[in-house]
């Protein structure tokens, strides 16, 4: 049978495509589909970091004997260091006046084996580092950087004896010597007062360290 529609098309039915209808089903469904993947995606990637992050809790608590060691070790590293440093502060500050002064007695000439020349007294100082330029500046010393020195009081057999002391401290590169006054005396020898030093290379023990600083 066949229907026919004489309303006029103004008054007629409308009836909507079906792919609408479908597309208004679908559309919902896609977008669902899309975030439940997204959320998946993510809960995985979170699941993942909490695992990587258990398992680095894990290597850090099997880990900890050892930090605790190294820590221990770089804590005695420290305090050797320190150890260490004050003993080279003190080996740079040592002075082995007994060395030095032996230094200086075998300097001193002898005639058949005995000395010409009698100390009254021996002062000894170390010269700062910061004074060592200027005694060389003055002239001192044939301008030999000297590292200890000597003051002297003494006396000589004769003049020939008291010269000869002189050049034994001057001719030896090791050491230097202020000659300060010269007097004969009633016993026909001579009284004199100097100074005599050591360099830095001669106050500076064999095979050791230099001795004055």
């Amino acid at each position: 049978m066949i229907k026919l529609n004489l309303l006029p098309k103004r008054l007629r039915k409308r009836v909507e495509p079906g792919w609408w209808r479908l597309t208004a089903i679908v559309f919902p469904l896609v977008v669902f589909g899309i975030i439940a993947m997204v959320h998946l995606s993510v809960s995985s990637q979170i699941a993942q970091l909490q695992a990587d992050r258990d398992n680095l809790k894990a290597e850090v608590q099997a880990l900890q004997p050892y930090i605790q060691k190294q820590r221990e070790l770089t804590r005695r590293k420290a305090e050797l260091e320190k150890i260490i440093n004050v003993d080279r502060e003190i080996k740079a500050r040592f002075i082995p006046w007994s060395d030095n002064l032996a230094r200086f007695i075998n300097q001193i000439p002898r005639r058949g084996g005995r000395f010409e020349v009698f100390l009254r007294s021996v002062n000894t100082r170390l010269v700062p580092q910061e004074n060592r330029a200027k005694l060389s500046e003055q002239g001192l010393y044939d301008r030999k950087p000297v590292a200890v020195e000597f003051n002297l009081q003494g006396e000589a057999r004769n003049e020939a004896a008291l010269a000869r002391f002189v050049r034994a401290f001057e001719d030896n590169p090791n050491f230097g010597i202020n000659f300060q006054q010269g007097s004969l005396n009633e016993d026909g020898g001579y009284d004199f007062s100097a100074t005599v030093a050591i360099t830095e290379s001669g106050a500076k023990p064999e095979g050791g360290e230099r001795s004055a600083r």
